[in-house]
């Protein structure tokens, strides 16, 4: 499956839940700043919102066709967005030896989409005891049952990468990055706080709760 970051509150989340400090979450910082910049268009998609950037400033995007947009009165937030991208393109330049505005995208998309393999919500995991009627052995990291919530019968395999754990025993409580094999069936449906079941089959082994959502597609929107 080709999993592909294409949002900004995508990226945003996913370089929010980065702990690690890096130059390629530094460059997608400033990237993410200079969509923020770019708000008057409301351009959420980043290839959209690339293309809107070569069309003001021009192609290939350089430091000095940036340099020569000059401030008229009327383009302050372009001039603030151009200003972020010079810094991005500096930075790259200076540390990762790659000026090429296309390819630090790439970069960045790049790393990041492999994260977003690993992940469409962050939740915290209560497995039940074995008295309970869950699991009588432990799990690694990385293990996938089912997951259902209480909106539909449909279910799907989650799988569950744990934070600051390898394996987890029944009765244990952990956070885990849950990444689900169907999230198109559950686009526009989940919430922050929801919470859902995870089962091998039709055994209840553990309940969890939605912390942090990842894939902005799932989400549902607000009335």
């Amino acid at each position: 499956m080709d999993i592909k970051i294409t949002t900004y509150l995508t990226l945003c989340n996913l370089v929010d839940i980065d702990q690690k400090d890096h130059k390629l979450k530094d460059l997608a910082t400033l990237f993410l700043k200079v969509m923020n910049d770019w708000s008057t268009y409301n351009q959420t998609n980043i290839q959209d919102f690339i293309k809107e950037l070569k069309s003001y400033f021009g192609f290939p995007l350089t430091i000095e066709k940036i340099d020569k947009k000059k401030f008229d009165r009327q383009n302050a937030w372009q001039v603030e967005a151009g200003s972020s991208i010079t810094e991005l393109i500096d930075l790259s330049t200076r540390f990762c030896n790659q000026p090429d505005f296309d390819k630090i995208i790439d970069s960045v998309l790049g790393f990041y989409n492999e994260e977003f393999k690993k992940v469409d919500f962050i939740a915290e995991l209560q497995y039940l005891t074995t008295e309970q009627g869950g699991r009588k052995t432990p799990v690694k990291s990385g293990y996938r049952p089912q997951v259902k919530f209480d909106f539909t019968e449909m279910q799907t395999s989650g799988q569950q990468i744990f934070i600051d754990k390898e394996i987890v025993y029944p009765g244990e409580k952990v956070d885990a990055k849950i990444k689900i094999l169907s999230p198109d069936y559950f686009a526009d449906s989940l919430i922050e706080g929801m919470n859902f079941e995870f089962r091998e089959g039709a055994k209840l082994i553990g309940t969890g709760e939605i912390k942090y959502l990842v894939n902005d597609k799932l989400e549902k929107a607000s009335k």
